[in-house]
């Protein structure tokens, strides 16, 4: 652990958000399988690269989970089209959509997180 980097560091967070917004899907009024599995396979990659340890292979997984976390975001409105619809429209109160909004926010953050730890070392004698 003394020889990580400021981009382990955010790498960890974002699987810690990849998490909880796992646990926000949950709350979801319309959800699909494919965003579960999605962020399951983003914990899995940070799970795996905190096991290996690999110079190589912890320099190109958080830019994998950010492409898997703007996935599992943008795929997750398919189902929700027609409730933000409804809302919309007055048929239905906003608070049908608020853990959906909230899951999307923390989704969306740790895309960034992940993005922006792609860039950074992961480890502090990477060159």
């Amino acid at each position: 652990m003394k020889n990580r980097a400021a981009g382990f560091y955010l790498t960890l967070a974002a699987a810690i958000l990849a998490v909880a917004s796992i646990i926000m899907y949950t709350r979801a009024m319309y959800k699909t399988p494919a965003v579960f599995v999605t962020l399951a396979a983003v914990v899995v990659i940070e799970a795996v690269t905190i096991i290996l340890n690999r110079r190589g292979l912890n320099s190109w997984l958080p830019l994998v989970g950010a492409v898997l976390m703007g996935f599992a975001a943008g795929y997750s409105f398919k189902p929700m089209v027609n409730q933000i619809g409804y809302v919309i429209a007055g048929l239905d109160q906003i608070d049908t959509l608020i853990p959906f909004i909230i899951f999307a926010g923390i989704a969306i953050v740790g895309m960034l997180l992940y993005l922006i730890a792609g860039f950074l070392k992961q480890q502090k004698d990477e060159r």
